[in-house]
C-alpha cells in the first residue's frame, strides 16, 4: 500500500520546543513505526503554506533515519524559501520576546513594519506552491493525517484514495471551558470528514465521543490505536544520574511528587499543589516536595496564583517549566509518586509515561484514564479533595506499597507499544483498501 503520511507537526515541534508534547511523539513514534513496516510504501508530506515544509525539511536533517523516506512537494525556490522563514521566524520570535516597556520604541515599531511587509510577501510567494506533487496523489492508495483536519486537495482530490484522520479528543468540544483556541481546529478536524473517511482514534473513550458527537461517522469505520509511551522513558537506576538531572531544573535533593503536563485548567493542577498543601500541614512533613514540569497553557496565572496564596511553603513547589526529552526518565523515576487529577483525557500519554518509568501512579477515573492506568494505579474522582489527599500520604508513609505500585505500573505499561499502536493502524489501512 502506498501511504501519505503527513508530518506537519514534527516541523513545528523542531522549532518550538514546546510543541515536542504528546501530538509531536505520536506522530514521530507512528513514522518510525510505519517506515519499518514491510507493509507500507511511505511517503511523507505536508500541508499548508510552504512554511511548513521548511520546516519539516529542517527536522527531517536532524533524523536521517527518517529523512531516508521520501517527503512529496511540488515548491520552487526550496532554499529561497527557508532563508525567507528562517529571517521571518527570528524575527517574530524577537518581536515576541520584547519587555513591556519598549514595546512602542522606535526600533520595536520598526521591525513591526518589517513584519507586516514580509508577511505581505510570504503570501505572494505561496502562489503554485502545492504541498503533494500530483504523481503522489494519483498513486497514492491512503492518506492519513495523525492530527489537523484533512486537507482541500485530499477530500477534493479524483483519485480513490482513502482518507484517514486520527482523533485524539474531543475535549475542545465536549468541554469548550477548558480550552481557547483548540476548539477551531478540533471542530475543523471533524468537520473534514465525510461518509468516505476513516477514523483512528486513541481509546475507546475517544471513540464513544466521536460516534456520539458526529452523525456523520459510520462507527464501522473508526477504529482504536492505543497509543503508547517512548522509548526515551525508563526506569532510572542511577542515583547520581537522578541527582544530576534534578539539580539541572533546581529540584531539591529530597522526596518529591511529580506532576507532569502544560500548565492549564483541564488538568486540575491547582487542585494537586492545594492536596500537597493540605497533606504536608496537617501531617507536619518537612521533607517533602511538588515538582511541577510542563510549559505554561492558558489561564495558567490560576495556577500559581495558588502557589502565591500559601507564601510560606511556596518553596515547597516547584515549577520546572520545560523538561528536554533526555532528562525526563530521571525526572520521573527520582520521584515518589506521580499524581494526575486530570479533568478529561483522550488517552493520557503522562501517566503511561510515568509507569513505564517504573513508579506509581494516581490519576483520575474519567475519561480513558481507566483504559490506560488499568488496576495498576490509584484512581480518584478529580474533585474529591479528600481522598486525593489520603491516596497521597498513603503512598508517602508506605514505602512498600510504592515498591508493589511501581511493580504494577511495569507491568501495565508492557501491555501498549507503538510496534502494537503500528500494527493496529495498518490494519485499519488494510480494511479500507481491500
Amino acid at each position: 500500500m502506498k501511504v501519505l503520511y503527513d508530518i506537519s507537526w514534527l516541523g513545528t515541534g523542531f522549532y518550538h520546543p514546546s510543541c515536542r508534547t504528546g501530538i509531536f511523539r505520536v506522530v514521530e513514534n507512528l513514522a518510525y513505526g510505519l517506515k519499518n513496516s514491510q507493509e507500507c510504501d511511505l511517503i511523507f508530506c505536508t500541508h499548508g503554506l510552504s512554511m511548513r515544509l521548511c520546516e519539516v525539511l529542517g527536522y527531517l536533517e536532524s533524523n536521517p533515519e527518517l529523512a531516508e523516506v521520501p517527503l512529496s512537494y511540488d515548491c520552487k525556490n526550496v532554499k529561497l524559501r527557508r532563508g525567507f522563514y528562517t529571517v521571518y521566524r527570528e524575527l517574530n520570535q524577537k518581536l515576541e520576546n520584547v519587555p513591556d516597556s519598549k514595546k512602542f520604541s522606535p526600533e520595536i515599531l520598526k521591525l513591526k513594519a518589517f513584519r507586516k511587509a514580509l508577511t505581505y510577501v510570504s503570501q505572494s510567494i505561496e502562489l503554485f506552491y502545492k504541498p503533494i506533487t500530483r504523481d503522489s496523489l494519483a498513486e497514492a492508495d491512503i492518506y492519513h493525517s495523525p492530527y489537523e483536519p484533512i486537507p482541500d486537495e485530499i477530500t477534493k482530490a479524483a483519485t480513490p484514495i482513502k482518507k484517514f484522520l486520527t482523533v485524539h479528543d474531543l475535549i475542545p468540544i465536549i468541554h469548550p471551558e477548558f480550552f481557547e483556541l483548540d476548539k477551531v481546529l478540533v471542530k475543523k478536524a471533524i468537520s473534514s470528514l465525510d461518509p468516505e473517511s476513516w477514523v483512528l482514534c486513541v481509546s475507546h473513550s475517544t471513540k464513544n465521543d466521536l460516534c456520539n458527537y458526529s452523525s456523520i461517522i459510520d462507527p464501522s469505520k473508526v477504529f482504536v490505536t492505543h497509543l503508547a509511551a517512548s522509548k526515551l522513558f525508563y526506569p532510572c537506576s542511577d542515583s547520581q544520574q537522578i541527582k544530576a538531572t534534578c539539580s539541572k531544573y533546581n529540584i531539591p535533593n529530597a522526596p518529591y511528587l511529580l506532576s507532569l503536563s502544560t500548565l492549564e485548567p483541564r488538568k486540575n493542577i491547582d487542585q494537586t499543589i492545594r492536596c500537597f498543601l493540605q497533606l504536608i500541614q496537617q501531617e507536619k512533613i518537612q521533607d517533602l516536595n511538588l515538582v511541577l514540569v510542563g510549559a505554561k497553557g492558558w489561564k495558567y496565572d490560576k495556577i500559581f496564583a495558588e502557589i502565591s496564596s500559601h507564601s510560606s511553603l511556596k518553596d515547597r513547589i516547584i515549577a520546572t517549566g520545560y523538561v528536554a526529552d533526555e532528562d525526563l526518565a530521571a525526572v520521573y523515576s527520582g520521584a515518589i509518586a506521580f499524581v494526575y487529577p486530570s479533568f478529561y483525557e483522550g488517552f493520557g500519554l503522562p501517566p503511561l509515561e510515568a509507569m513505564q518509568c517504573g513508579i506509581p501512579v494516581i490519576t483520575s477515573n474519567t475519561s480513558s484514564l481507566p483504559e490506560v492506568v488499568g488496576d495498576a494505579g490509584i484512581m480518584v474522582d478529580p474533585k474529591d479533595t479528600d481522598t486525593l489527599c489520603h491516596s497521597l500520604l498513603e503512598l508517602y508513609n508506605q514505602p512498600r506499597l510504592q515498591q508493589s505500585m511501581s511493580q504494577k505500573s511495569l507491568e501495565q505499561a508492557k501491555k501498549f507499544s507503538w510496534e502494537k499502536c503500528t500494527q493496529q493502524t495498518i490494519a485499519a489501512y488494510k480494511t479500507a483498501y481491500l
